[in-house]
């Protein structure tokens, strides 16, 4: 119940924006055909309304329209998500349950944009339901929130039938996550053996670091002598176990025995 909550809150905003993008394009139509074959006005008797809407399930438009928009937001949505570039220190079934809640985002997004296009009071009907919910995070973390509401995004233009830009948004978003997780930052603590030399110790971790791919962005000596510590950004592909083994075999050619920590 609380990821169903979660997805009916962000809804909330989605509706209000479609809304927004749905007014935007009927403006620009200057009268012609409406854009979406869902936009079709549903007011009138009881009978109308459902002749209407047995009447959609005959029409083969509608299927296509409808199918392609959900199919085409499952599959970006499936793309941000499942990125090879997302973080694997984070716990396994936690990282599974924040990706299915990706695709889901992706669905909300595609049908409340087709659901404000049919009647634009469905804006203010889905934002009402939201604002009674009580707000909890949909996902984990801020990078993971920012990821939902990128797919949300894309949901929205899928629902607007606007392919192009869907396809094209989650484009530039995988590669914007690709590029900002080629590295992540850690913390490496080098500990000493009593009397080794400090300095000698510090040049040597660090050109070690520069030869693994790692960023070296700072470096501090311990108050008491006996460690070094870095700041730096190491290659998503390393491991932290692979970086201390690494680092302790360049340490003990030159110094003898040191014992390396990496922390996130």
């Amino acid at each position: 119940m609380p990821r169903v909550t979660n997805l009916i809150r962000l809804a909330a905003p989605a509706a209000a924006l479609a809304s927004s993008l749905a007014t935007a394009t009927a403006s620009a139509a200057e009268g012609g055909e409406a854009m979406s074959l869902f936009q079709r006005s549903i007011h009138g008797s009881a009978g109308a309304r459902l002749e209407h809407a047995v009447g959609q399930f005959a029409n083969w438009a509608n299927w296509l329209e409808l199918v392609a928009a959900i199919a085409l937001s499952v599959g970006l949505a499936l793309l941000l998500a499942y990125h090879p570039r997302s973080s694997r220190r984070r716990d396994a079934v936690e990282a599974d349950e924040d990706r299915k809640t990706l695709v889901m985002l992706g669905v909300v997004g595609a049908v409340v944009a087709a659901l404000v296009v049919i009647d634009q009071a469905m804006a203010l009907v889905i934002f009402g339901i939201g604002s009674l919910i009580r707000f909890r995070t949909v996902v984990g973390s801020p990078h993971m929130t920012g990821r939902a509401i990128l797919v949300v995004v894309v949901g929205l233009a899928c629902g607007l039938t606007q392919f192009f830009t869907a396809i094209v948004v989650a484009g530039a978003g995988w590669a914007v996550i690709w590029w900002l997780n080629a590295h992540r930052a850690v913390r490496v603590k080098v500990r000493l053996v009593p009397g080794a030399d400090r300095q000698k110790a510090t040049l040597v971790a660090a050109d070690a670091l520069r030869r693994m791919g790692c960023r070296v962005q700072s470096h501090k000596e311990g108050s008491a002598g006996k460690s070094v510590s870095f700041v730096t950004r190491v290659p998503i592909a390393i491991e932290d176990e692979t970086l201390a083994r690494s680092l302790e075999a360049a340490l003990v050619g030159e110094l003898g025995r040191a014992e390396v920590e990496v922390r996130a």
